[in-house]
């Protein structure tokens, strides 16, 4: 019980002293293994939840030590609803023996509009070999099986390659047959809508699906940012489903627009990948946030003519008539 309440008051502390603080600490399980064995590192994160953070992304390998497994980020209950406790599990492993060392992590957050940075101490692990009793003589483990023909097997087999050759070729039937229905349609018109009304339509649709609120987060910024590329992609006629988001920040585009409008877009588009790609969950608030910065930057970057068509037609009609 003392050791719990110890473990709370040092997480806490930070917090007591300073209230726009974050706490960042990363340990081993264990400080030496052999060969092949694996070993955890927990990494976690102490915040307020008004803050916003950028979670550490971490890679396949880290300094000669290979990822395994990711456990992905695990939001951990705490009395205090002002505060936000998360941590990620990841598993290593070494195949070859030597002394380690996994740097230090690196979290960026704003307090107050200004960028602060917290850091984790660097970790050291020893790998050892395997230690081998020389007194014994080498052998093999088993000696040679021979395994039979299985006549069943084989039957089984011929039957599966002439099932998968007869579905390759209704496939390839069905398209020449596609084809040929195409090239003898007549060509229609396709009437398109303005990007303006793509994109809030989307955006309306998405809010009414409730995703986040119903657990389905990487769900909801997947569609979220997909709606935002979709309108780039329209409003500046640019590639951007293919773009990543460090790419669509850093075209010519972007910096014609006000820095608050630049921000928008950059906190949409990075919360999300760390959502997609490091598992992250956002607070709900984060979530509202996103959603804002979205049909904002939308709606600030389109032409008043194209928000408002019927205003636009309306003076023109007076000016007719004038």
């Amino acid at each position: 019980m003392k050791r719990n309440i110890l473990l709370y008051i040092a997480l806490f502390l930070p917090f007591l002293m300073n209230g726009q603080g974050v706490v960042a600490t990363a340990k081993l399980d264990t400080a030496t293994v052999v060969i092949g064995q694996p070993f955890t590192l927990v990494l976690t994160i102490t915040q307020p939840k008004s803050i916003a953070i950028n979670w550490p992304y971490i890679a396949d390998s880290i300094g000669g030590l290979e990822v395994v497994q990711n456990g992905g980020i695990d939001t951990l209950p705490v009395d205090d609803q002002g505060i936000l406790l998360r941590s990620q599990k990841v598993t290593f492993m070494a195949f070859d023996s030597g002394a380690y060392t996994i740097p230090g992590f690196v979290i960026d957050y704003n307090v107050k509009g200004e960028p602060v940075k917290a850091y984790t101490d660097p970790l050291r692990i020893s790998v050892y070999l395997v230690p081998v009793d020389t007194s014994k003589a080498i052998r093999d483990i088993h000696g040679v099986v021979v395994v039979p023909y299985d006549m069943f097997f084989i039957l089984l087999m011929v039957l599966a390659w002439l099932v998968t050759i007869l579905i390759v070729g209704l496939v390839i039937l069905y398209f020449i047959n596609a084809k040929k229905k195409d090239d003898l349609a007549e060509v229609k018109s396709i009437v398109r809508k303005p990007a303006y009304e793509i994109a809030m339509t989307a955006l309306n649709e998405l809010d009414k699906k409730q995703l986040w609120q119903r657990n389905l987060v990487k769900a909801y910024y997947s569609e979220l940012t997909d709606i935002l590329r979709l309108y780039i992609q329209h409003r500046w006629m640019l590639p951007a489903m293919e773009f990543t988001s460090d790419e669509i920040l850093a075209h010519a585009f972007i910096h014609q627009n006000d820095k608050q409008l630049q921000d928008e877009l950059a906190y949409v588009l990075r919360l999300a990948d760390l959502v997609k790609f490091a598992k992250v969950l956002p607070h709900n608030s984060e979530h509202e946030l996103s959603f804002k910065n979205a049909v904002s930057f939308v709606d600030k970057t389109t032409p008043e003519p194209e928000r408002n068509p019927i205003m636009e037609e309306a003076d023109n009609k007076m000016e007719v008539s004038l």
